[in-house]
C-alpha cells in the first residue's frame, strides 16, 4: 500500500502495488485509487535502490517514473516520480511517493513446484462432482 503526491501540493492518490522480483528485475501491477485505475511496472531493484516505470492501461498519459530507496528492515519505500512529457513545450509533473510492505515485512518465497501442487489440489476440488451422503 502507498500513496504518492504532487509536488508542493497537499493532493495525491493512494495505491496498492504487487512487485515481482526476478533477480535484480521488477515486474508487477498497480492499482491508483482514482480515475486513472490500473498500471504495469517494470524496473530494477538492487537494495536498497528500487527504479521502475509505470504504463497505465487504457490511458493516454505519459509513462511515469519512479525512484526509491528502502529502509533497512525493508517495510517501506519511498522516494521521487516524474513525468517527462513526450510532447514539446509542456514542464515535467513530478512529486513524492511511499509504501509500506502489506505483509509486515516478512521475506516472501515462492516455491514454484509448491504453487503447482497447490493449485493442482484446488483444480481437482472444483472438478469433483460432490456425492450425497448415504442413507441410513
Amino acid at each position: 500500500m502507498g500513496h504518492y503526491y504532487y509536488l508542493g501540493q497537499q493532493s495525491g492518490s493512494a495505491f496498492e502495488v504487487v512487485f515481482v522480483e526476478i533477480g535484480s528485475r521488477v515486474e508487477g501491477s498497480v492499482l491508483d485509487n482514482c480515475k486513472l485505475g490500473e498500471a504495469l511496472v517494470s524496473g530494477t531493484f538492487t537494495y536498497p535502490n528500487l527504479q521502475f516505470i509505470k504504463t497505465y492501461i487504457g490511458v493516454r498519459i505519459d509513462p511515469v517514473e519512479y525512484r526509491g530507496t528502502m529502509n533497512e528492515d525493508g517495510t517501506v519505500i519511498s522516494g521521487n516520480w516524474y513525468i517527462r512529457p513526450r510532447s514539446k513545450g509542456s514542464g515535467a509533473t513530478m512529486g513524492t511517493w511511499i509504501a509500506t510492505r502489506g505483509d509486515g515485512g516478512e521475506e516472501f518465497t515462492f516455491d514454484i513446484d509448491q504453487t503447482k501442487d497447490e493449485i493442482n489440489d484446488e483444480v481437482k476440488k472444483e472438478l469433483e462432482v460432490p456425492t450425497q451422503p448415504a442413507l441410513r
